[in-house]
């Protein structure tokens, strides 16, 4: 049961990002750009623990397949992420940019898939963590 825990706390960080985090700071209509910078400050924190909590489920597991899929998924929201940033940083304040600009619809769609690519590793995470209960 011990072996779950690095596990469970995974699942319920992705749980709070996905839907209490994320909607609370993203839905706002104005000062988007502020929003946004501080939704991006939580994750660059939450990427480090996150590694470190399926590093740790990766050694007390059997099944380390489980493991590896939930670390390449994590790593393709990490790339993900850090390239919103750097887009966002060429495309300058968000909030000045038309919402129909192509540059803006590119920078939504990426957003759109690094929130899918958290919630598969959530549902996948939360799969593993019942399967092994």
């Amino acid at each position: 049961m011990l072996t779950n825990l690095p596990l469970a706390i995974y699942c319920g960080s992705l749980f709070f990002l996905l839907f209490i985090a994320a909607p609370v700071l993203l839905r706002t209509k104005e000062h988007k750009n502020l929003a946004g910078r501080f939704y991006g400050r939580i994750l660059r924190r939450f990427y480090p623990v996150a590694f470190l909590l399926l590093l740790f489920y990766l050694i007390m597991q059997d099944e380390k397949g489980h493991a590896i899929l939930l670390l390449m998924g994590l790593g393709i929201n990490a790339m993900l992420s850090y390239g919103l940033k750097g887009y966002k940083r060429r495309l300058g304040d968000i909030d000045l940019v038309p919402f129909e600009d192509p540059r803006r619809i590119f920078f939504r769609r990426l957003s759109y898939l690094s929130t899918f690519v958290f919630f598969v590793n959530f549902i996948l995470s939360l799969l593993f963590l019942m399967k092994g209960s």
